[in-house]
């Protein structure tokens, strides 16, 4: 008899009788698995999930399912070392799920903790657990090709989806959404015992009935979940979070456990941590507790972070000079320089001045004998076409003269953008500085503009000169410093603003020629989008333009095509960052053999190029 053989390669369609041979013994050598402990004593009594398994949890909104989520993913850890790839539109900003993780780590709230703790707890958090770019991943099979990866590269063994309403939809109009959620779970299911992963969907419940002489929700059940009993047919586990105001508890029911080694349904109550976020038994355990308003409090024991090994952003080379006159300099690495009390004795006597004028008159007297440096790159000369190597910083100079109102409140706003690392006084006293780090330093300009933005909606006017890659920043001193070596990259830019276009009016006026000298594509390309900002022109702002422009260069250059389509979008006003990457994305999916827009599309729009 012929043996089953898949046609995709050599896996048998039937598994072999040895493979049999081996389930079984295992079974009987080592007993059923009875899945993952969380020392939380009422719910390991309950159920305990396992890898290789799909668990929906459902509750009334608010009612704490990603706190539980999150409790159920930093305990895992702790205890397995177990590491998390989050979906989870429904916690953002990213810095508020942050600040809860490293709650759950310290065992106190975030203000509370000191900056060592929060950076020891924030890099541990960075090195074990992943967040999607909501921008980017947003359907299922983006979630799922994404969690595939971290698995093979980070050894990611949790996946959360939380809440499954926030994926975007692939289903057909006229498919039914309980056939669709059907092949979704079955997808899930798949790709958890492939891979032998946890994988964790958040779904809300359908409109809940509301009990006012209890004055709270009725606890959901399975069936509850808004869109398909699938949710729970489907699933190896379904817990409901629920709450108990009049008792300040939480209620954990397990309305499903597939395999009884794992469990059983029931549920169990646990009292809430306001200050970590983290759940404890309500009745005393093998934990310790202390003294709350009076009742004995049992929490769990507090997890050791690892100290953080973090290099800084700011340990780069840059070059110093010895005052502005200076145009050769020297090497310097910028944290020794932004972080040394050298020049303390020359701010205290700038800053000993009266007043404004004053403190600017003994400035004055040091200008030439100031060392200073330029942040954002080293040079063998201190000219644009001269720079060594970028450092990718960007220092934003905060004058007083310009912010008269608002400069006691600057030092509590840089400490509130999330891309600040550095924040100090200028040499003088009277105005600030900071330091932040940009996606792409050669575009520094574009990268300013879009920090002019955002400091404005903050009421904060910075100055234009900050967008020169050579600019100089004056050494100074500060005894207390923000710094921020966790800071994100900042990735905003805008198009360089519209030079006014003047026309004569006796003239008519000059018609601008699709032009080019090289015969190598990519090279071509740019000498095209150069001339094009040379000469203020722009190609046509409308979709179907936009997107002829991005299959030209998905087809000529791949992804390597996105840089050109970035830089050729940022010439319309309408530029955004992130939707243009969207747009790419896009492009390059439907893009396929058939495809007959090649780069001679973008040349001939090259040459229909108008005047802004």
């Amino acid at each position: 008899m012929k043996s089953k053989i898949n046609e995709m390669g050599n896996m048998p369609s039937l598994l072999p009788k040895e493979y049999l041979m081996q389930s079984i013994t295992d079974i009987y050598t080592n007993g059923l698995p009875k899945g993952l402990y969380t020392q939380v004593n009422n719910l390991d009594e309950v159920f305990r999930l396992d890898t290789g398994r799909v668990i929906t949890i459902t509750g009334v909104p608010n009612y704490g399912k990603s706190e539980f989520v999150d409790f159920l993913t930093t305990t895992y850890n702790k205890l397995y070392g177990m590491k998390t790839m989050y979906f989870s539109p429904e916690n953002q900003p990213l810095s508020y799920h942050m600040a809860k993780l490293v709650s759950k780590y310290t065992n106190k709230k975030l203000k509370d903790s000191n900056s060592l703790e929060v950076q020891n707890a924030g890099s541990y958090i960075g090195d074990h657990f992943f967040f999607c770019n909501y921008q980017k991943v947003s359907t299922l099979s983006q979630v799922l090709n994404l969690g595939a990866s971290l698995i093979q590269d980070k050894g990611v063994s949790i996946m959360v989806i939380d809440a499954y309403n926030k994926l975007e939809t692939d289903k057909p109009n006229e498919q039914a959404e309980t056939e669709f959620v059907s092949k979704m779970m079955d997808e899930l299911c798949r790709f958890a015992i492939k891979h032998n992963i946890m994988v964790i969907l958040v779904a809300h419940p359908r409109k809940m009935a509301y009990d006012s002489s209890a004055g709270a929700y009725v606890c959901p059940n399975a069936y509850d979940i808004n869109g398909s009993a699938n949710f729970f047919n489907k699933s190896d586990f379904v817990l409901t979070v629920h709450r108990d105001f009049k008792k300040n508890e939480t209620i954990i029911r397990c309305d499903k456990v597939k395999f009884a080694n794992y469990g059983k349904m029931g549920e169990c109550r646990l009292k809430y941590d306001i200050d970590s976020g983290n759940y404890y038994n309500a009745t005393k355990d093998d934990g310790y507790y202390h003294e709350e308003d009076e009742e004995e409090v049992y929490k769990p024991i507090p997890f050791t972070i690892p100290t953080a090994n973090v290099s800084s952003p700011l340990d780069v080379e840059v070059s110093l000079y010895k005052g502005v006159s200076d145009n050769i300099g020297t090497v310097v690495n910028l944290k020794d320089f932004l972080f040394t009390d050298q020049y303390k004795d020359i701010a205290e006597a700038i800053r000993s001045g009266k007043t404004i004028e004053e403190r600017h008159e003994i400035k004055n007297r040091y200008r030439t004998a100031l060392p200073c440096a330029t942040v954002s790159g080293r040079f063998t000369e201190r000219k644009r076409e001269k720079v060594a190597e970028y450092s990718g910083l960007i220092a934003i100079d905060i004058d007083y003269k310009d912010n008269v109102e608002v400069m006691p409140e600057v030092p509590n706003i840089l400490k509130q953008m999330d891309f600040v690392i550095y924040a100090g006084k200028s040499i003088s006293g009277d105005g600030y500085f900071a330091i932040c780090r940009v996606d792409d330093p050669k575009r520094l300009k574009e990268h300013y503009l879009a920090l002019e933005k955002d400091f404005k909606e903050y009421g904060i006017t910075i100055d234009k000169a900050c967008k020169d890659t050579t600019r100089l920043r004056f050494a100074s001193y500060n005894e207390e410093p923000y710094y921020n070596p966790y800071a994100l990259t900042y990735y905003k830019m805008v198009g360089e603003p519209k030079r006014e276009t003047r026309v004569s009016t006796t003239y008519a006026p000059r018609e601008f020629c699709y032009h080019t000298t090289s015969t190598d594509n990519a090279q071509r390309v740019e000498e095209q989008i150069k001339y094009l900002i040379d000469n203020n022109l722009t190609l046509p702002d409308d979709y179907h333009s936009w997107f002829k422009i991005g299959m030209s260069l998905c087809s000529e250059f791949g992804e390597s095509g996105r840089q050109y389509f970035h830089s050729i979008s940022s010439l319309s006003p309408k530029y955004d960052r992130y939707e243009c990457d969207n747009q790419y994305d896009k492009i390059a999916e439907s893009y396929g053999s058939g495809n007959d827009i090649g780069l001679g599309t973008l040349m001939y729009m090259f040459k229909e190029a108008k005047r802004v």
